[in-house]
């Protein structure tokens, strides 16, 4: 804007005011900013802003944040958290993240840790502070040393501080010589606070009063010297032993019972004179000494003897005459007795089987067997040898009156080995078997002219000489039940066979070979017949376990016969003895079509195992009962071969087992003979088995 210069008027004014006149002044126009920016930088709009990028943070933090809650015990403890938190009631408002925590409370262990709240949902966590120790201060009347024990065991103290002690309720007990025990129960609070117990202490002790006659005796407790006689001292209440002594007198001790302030005077002490000590050598040492008939012990020896009295001592020594001994002394000497001891001889004669074996005596050798030996008469070790033999030993006291005999008989190695294998022993399913040593030749068979003979009883000539174990009687019923319990013989026409004690029936030879393997494993031993998939594919002639009886070990255990082979189980005629076995007989008519008519064995179907009489190798049904299966496979030879059989075990192929021995079902001439040979393959109710083993 232009400001024009002012152009004086004259107007009709009084002159006096005329020096009034508006004169003209520069002017410079004001240069003013926009609306717009003076409302952005004013003072109310920093604050406006602020104030909503306040509320925004908070308003994101509070959407965003999560509650982190302690619950204490002590309810009351300090809580501290690491990084930005909004304290909240009973917790704390905290952004998802790790945080550490420290909690702490006045007479509590802190304790810190590490806590992670995630975004979804609170955290919520249960911290129990440790109270601090305690401390127990023990005031006693009167003041004394204490020994402070806290539940049995004794704790350090300080004059009767015991400090760090653990919450809870105790039992308190104060010790201290020559008082009662004093015992209490007490809760230590803890929290680092003292707990005072107060403790009167109750005297332990009570006057005993102690005379001796003569006085002047030395009093001694436990190796403490009280005084002399007459005395009263103070003794711990307890069993306490007072010992009285005086020169050249016996000592005398005195148990007493002594009970807390209950005194006592004990009944005047008697001293009688004291021992005299005799010491005892003897030549040689070792022997035996009684004095007065009472055993004192061994040479060398220290006696005390009464003194004032004759006393008879006795010497003995094995192989040496006693000697009989008698003293006096008098009380309080001493004195040395030496003894020489003179030996005395008695005779052994010492034979031996066979002859001239070398005989050795206390490890030195004496001479030949056969000889009397003049030794003296005391225990001697006597050893016969001889190349070959199993050495003999034995102890043996000589007599002075009677001439002894030790007769040794040598074994040798072969002889030694048998001795320490069982002639009978009873295998883990319950039955026995016995040992059988055959050294024998014998023809099995029949010949074609024997009455009643079959055809495959082809005569064959075997040696038998390996040892073996053989069932005594048959498996029964109860040793196979162990093996499948749910097994059952079943029954004939309403005759039960499943009995316990009866022989078990209605298996095949497969079913009897499992039993065998399955109680050679039970025993420990080495199974015999190998298996594939559950079946027999063959067995070892090498192994230690249960099998059935080879062909021809039953052969021999059933007729064998000082070297002959017997016909039938009771002989070699007919008629059938009476209790001979189990057969057909009258009692089995309604099972059988034939019958023996002039025999009973009382059962009409099976017997119990060992009914009848063993034969003489103590083997039982080995005609009768049930014929039994046989480890061999079954085939038929030629005849009568050149060739011996040593322990033979039957061919390698064939499709059935043998099958040896009549049944409760035969009473035909050719069954009931011990040569009689059937074969098969499946179960019947008059076949069953018995065990046998080799010895290797």
């Amino acid at each position: 804007m232009t400001v024009k210069e002012a152009v004086p008027v004259h107007d009709e004014k009084p002159a006096a005011q005329e020096h009034n006149l508006i004169k003209p002044v520069g002017f410079t126009p004001v240069q003013v900013k926009s609306a717009r920016a003076r409302l952005f930088l004013s003072k109310q709009a920093l604050i406006v802003t602020a104030c909503l990028l306040i509320s925004i943070f908070a308003l994101t933090y509070l959407i965003m944040a999560r509650s982190l809650i302690f619950d204490t015990n002590p309810i009351d403890a300090r809580i501290k958290i690491s990084g930005f938190s909004i304290p909240l009631g009973d917790g704390h408002l905290v952004l998802p993240g790790t945080y550490r925590f420290s909690i702490s409370a006045e007479g509590y262990l802190p304790q810190n840790g590490e806590v992670e709240v995630k975004s979804q949902g609170h955290s919520r966590h249960s911290v129990s502070l440790e109270k601090l120790p305690g401390h127990l201060l023990v005031e006693t009347t009167p003041q004394v040393p204490v020994k402070i024990l806290i539940n049995g065991s004794e704790t350090p103290n300080n004059n009767g501080l015991v400090e760090g002690i653990t919450a809870g309720p105790m039992r308190v007990t104060i010790l201290s010589e020559r008082y009662l025990p004093f015992t209490r129960e007490i809760n230590i609070e803890g929290l680092d606070n003292t707990h005072r117990l107060e403790a009167n202490l109750r005297p332990g002790w009570a006057n005993i009063s102690i005379s001796s006659n003569p006085s002047g005796a030395t009093v001694t407790v436990e190796g403490k010297i009280l005084g002399k006689t007459p005395l009263t001292t103070e003794l711990v209440q307890g069993d306490r032993k007072v010992s009285v002594s005086l020169p050249e007198h016996k000592g005398v001790d005195i148990p007493v019972a002594v009970t807390a302030g209950v005194d006592q005077t004990l009944a005047t002490v008697s001293l009688g004179p004291a021992d005299g000590l005799l010491r005892v050598v003897t030549i040689p040492e070792g022997a035996g000494v009684t004095v007065d008939g009472e055993f004192r012990g061994h040479t060398p020896l220290e006696l005390e003897l009464s003194s004032g009295q004759i006393h008879r001592l006795r010497f003995f020594k094995d192989g040496y005459a006693s000697i009989e001994h008698t003293i006096d002394l008098s009380a309080g000497t001493e004195r040395d007795l030496n003894i020489n001891l003179n030996v005395v001889h008695g005779k052994v004669h010492v034979s031996s089987v066979p002859p001239d074996a070398k005989v050795y005596i206390d490890g030195q050798y004496a001479g030949i067997s056969g000889q009397t030996f003049n030794l003296p008469a005391r225990s001697h070790t006597i050893v016969v040898r001889k190349e070959g033999y199993q050495e003999f030993d034995t102890r043996v006291i000589p007599s002075t009156k009677l001439e002894q005999t030790v007769r040794a008989v040598l074994l040798t190695s072969e002889q030694a080995r048998w001795r320490q294998v069982p002639s009978t022993f009873r295998h883990a399913a319950g039955g026995t078997l016995k040992l059988m040593r055959p050294n024998a030749v014998f023809t099995m068979g029949s010949s074609r002219r024997e009455q009643g003979r079959r055809a495959n009883e082809v005569m064959r000539q075997v040696s038998l000489n390996r040892p073996f174990y053989i069932g005594t009687t048959e498996v029964t019923n109860r040793e196979y039940r162990q093996y499948k319990r749910l097994h059952t013989s079943s029954h004939v026409n309403g005759i039960s066979l499943d009995n316990d004690n009866l022989p078990v029936v209605n298996i095949n030879w497969t079913e009897a070979v499992h039993f065998c393997n399955w109680l050679s494993d039970r025993d420990g031993l080495t199974p015999v017949y190998l298996t594939e998939a559950g079946r027999i594919v063959g067995f070892d002639a090498a192994a230690n376990g249960y099998r059935l009886p080879t062909e021809a070990e039953w052969a021999w255990v059933a007729r064998y016969d000082r070297g002959t082979m017997r016909k039938f189980p009771w002989g070699n005629d007919l008629p059938i003895k009476s209790d001979s076995g189990n057969y057909a007989d009258t009692t089995a008519t309604k099972l059988v079509p034939v019958v023996l008519r002039t025999y009973s064995d009382r059962y009409a179907a099976t017997s119990p195992v060992a009914s009848y009489s063993a034969n003489e190798f103590g083997i039982y049904d080995l005609g009768g009962n049930v014929s039994e299966w046989i480890h061999d496979l079954y085939t038929i030879g030629t005849g009568l071969s050149s060739r011996m059989e040593e322990n033979p075990v039957g061919p390698q192929d064939g499709d059935y087992h043998v099958i040896r021995g009549s049944s409760w079902r035969h009473s035909g001439l050719t069954e009931l003979r011990l040569s009689y040979r059937d074969y098969g393959e499946t179960a019947r109710n008059d076949i069953g088995f018995r065990l046998a083993r080799w010895i290797n």
